[in-house]
């Protein structure tokens, strides 16, 4: 569908846009990580504008579906991970839309997650070039039959036909992106790829030989935050060791990316941006905050978000100002000269301005993040609001369909307590109540 977009005369840049699974917001060097290896991120996030303060959702498809968007998920339909609760409306108009019918090239490598069958998949939604696996990763119930489990050597899907592969699936998702983005230059097209490794999502059977062979010699416990007893200290040393070669492959693999676009001499003017999901999945390392994976804790909803431009950001810019995954279609769109039509809904913003230096102004705003298991939406289960550095939360479990009893709401200041430490919710009722409406309004 012929979307009414206009589009700036102005030369264009490229969009590649990186985001690893499971992740987490501390496993990364330049975020303070002393034994994940990453220093090509390490390098990128130097030459790069950098937000600090960028949240996602909890889980995976919810992410993905507000990052497509630009809108919250529960517009979407997209609500949950399984079982029907992660397919798209394909009524939604995606960035690949958007940007396809502005005349780009557009490709996705690695994970879709919202919708395996027509009309849903990446390839009826945008995507003209896909690679992809099925349902929320490798080693799930909608795996190729004969293909069960395998990272390495996967059966994938290539333009909606079951395709065997050879390799690693990372490092397969990326030369694919790059043999798209070689013939998208040569062609003299502009080209969006999105790279959405399953890594480091688990199972942790199958991952890079050598780089585990590395860290199984690691001594990871000053990164794990629970205290375990001996054997059950040694068994996850060993999946922070399968965790950590996943992330090292996927760093190893973004300098690869980048040295195609030098040799392709197409780096001024493409914009790389790289971020994670959700939080870690697993208790470990998440910087000065709290939280893990599927909770509404900072440490379950943050990324650093690395935006490389160089022809439009200046390395070492940053900006700690509010900022999340409904406002990436708005930030690329504006980037690319795409204009939103008009009565179009969105839900995020530009944060362009804030990294090319053009205005540091940013409103105040309340950004809200809930998701949980269920069909149907529960008011105050499971859910956070941010409105700058005033959080209220009630983290009841994203495991459960509802919760029993009154909500028992938490309002930090994240500015004073990162942490999450100092509950000030019968100490500051006047925020604890504005800060209530606005999430009921919301809901």
């Amino acid at each position: 569908m012929l979307w009414a977009c206009s589009v700036h005369a102005a030369k264009r840049p490229n969009v590649i846009v990186i985001m690893s699974d499971d992740q987490g917001v501390g496993d990364y060097g330049f975020m303070g990580n002393s034994i994940i290896r990453t220093p090509e991120l390490d390098a990128m996030s130097k030459r790069s504008g950098l937000l600090s303060r960028f949240y996602v959702s909890p889980v995976c498809a919810p992410t993905r579906a507000c990052l497509m968007t630009g809108r919250y998920n529960y517009r979407t339909r997209c609500i949950d991970t399984y079982i029907g609760r992660a397919m798209m409306d394909t009524a939604e108009v995606t960035l690949a839309e958007f940007l396809g019918d502005a005349g780009y090239k557009t490709g996705i490598y690695g994970k879709w997650h919202m919708g395996d069958n027509y009309p849903l998949r990446a390839m009826d939604q945008g995507f003209q070039d896909s690679l992809v696996h099925r349902g929320g990763g490798i080693g799930q119930p909608s795996d190729p039959i004969g293909a069960e489990g395998k990272y390495t050597d996967p059966v994938l899907i290539r333009n909606g036909r079951e395709t065997p592969m050879k390799g690693y699936c990372t490092d397969i998702y990326f030369d694919a992106a790059m043999e798209f983005i070689e013939r998208s230059s040569k062609a003299e097209k502009n080209f969006f790829a999105y790279i959405a490794t399953n890594a480091p999502h688990g199972p942790f059977h199958d991952v890079p030989k050598a780089l585990y062979e590395e860290y199984r010699k690691v001594d990871f416990s000053p990164i794990i935050i629970n205290k375990l007893k001996p054997a059950r200290l040694k068994q996850e040393n060993d999946k922070l060791a399968r965790i950590s070669a996943m992330i090292t492959n996927i760093d190893e693999n973004v300098g690869r990316l980048f040295r195609t676009l030098d040799a392709l001499d197409v780096s001024e003017d493409t914009i790389v941006i790289y971020l994670n999901d959700n939080g870690p999945n697993s208790r470990r390392y998440v910087g000065n905050m709290r939280g893990v994976k599927a909770g509404v804790d900072d440490g379950g909803i943050r990324t650093p978000l690395i935006f490389h431009w160089p022809a439009k950001v200046k390395a070492g810019m940053k900006s700690d100002h509010l900022c999340a995954h409904i406002d990436m279609l708005p930030s690329i769109l504006d980037a690319c000269g795409v204009k939103i039509p008009k009565g179009h809904k969105l839900d995020g913003r530009s944060f362009l301005p804030l990294l090319t230096g053009e205005s540091s102004r940013w409103p105040t705003r309340q950004v809200v993040f809930q998701t949980h298991r269920g069909n149907v939406p529960r008011l105050y289960h499971h859910f956070a609001i941010h409105e700058d550095h005033w959080k209220l939360v009630h983290p009841s479990g994203f495991g459960r369909e509802s919760f029993d009893g009154e909500p028992n709401l938490e309002l930090y200041n994240l500015k004073n307590d990162p942490r999450q430490q100092k509950n000030l919710a019968g100490l500051q009722p006047k925020v604890l109540k504005r800060l209530k409406a606005g999430y009921e309004a919301w809901f």
